[in-house]
């Protein structure tokens, strides 16, 4: 297997690929993820409100997840694997890349959701330290578990 990096991806160029990459990942989800609804202008919005973690093998993405300063933590969200990678640790280094960044922002934890309607992504997150701190749901759309990792 080839190495992989992690990266800022602070670039306007292709943010198509990147968004091709999240909807392949998120294809499968019921009900659907709004991020199948989301545009390069979205993922542009994104890298302007805080940063865009890409992890790439040679000049492919096969990964990404969306990271914010919120609630005095780094927030993560949209965070993908392509599918043909699911299983080959590109979601844990992403993870540790994200441990990172807080760190050296200064944020004790990371923080994310997680929706009650994937439980094995609930189950994922806890294996890496998460725990569920909390729950909600906004405007109708699908109940999610906070989750937070302290560092």
């Amino acid at each position: 297997m080839k190495p992989v990096e992690i990266q800022r991806w602070t670039s306007p160029e292709r943010l198509d690929e990147i968004m091709a990459m999240i909807h392949a990942a998120f294809s499968e989800f019921t009900p659907p993820s709004g991020v199948l609804k989301e545009t390069a202008a979205d993922l542009a919005q994104r890298q302007r409100d805080g940063f865009v973690l890409v992890a790439m093998e040679d000049d492919d993405f096969i990964g990404s997840v969306f990271c914010a300063v919120k609630d005095g933590s780094l927030y993560l969200t949209r965070m993908a694997t392509r599918p043909d990678r699911w299983g080959d640790g590109i979601g844990q280094a992403i993870l540790r890349r994200c441990e990172d960044e807080a760190r050296k922002m200064g944020l004790p934890k990371l923080l994310l959701r997680v929706r009650q309607t994937l439980p094995g992504n609930r189950i994922y997150f806890s294996r890496f330290g998460f725990v569920v701190t909390g729950e909600g749901q906004e405007g109708g759309r699908t109940p999610f578990d906070v989750m937070e990792k302290a560092l």
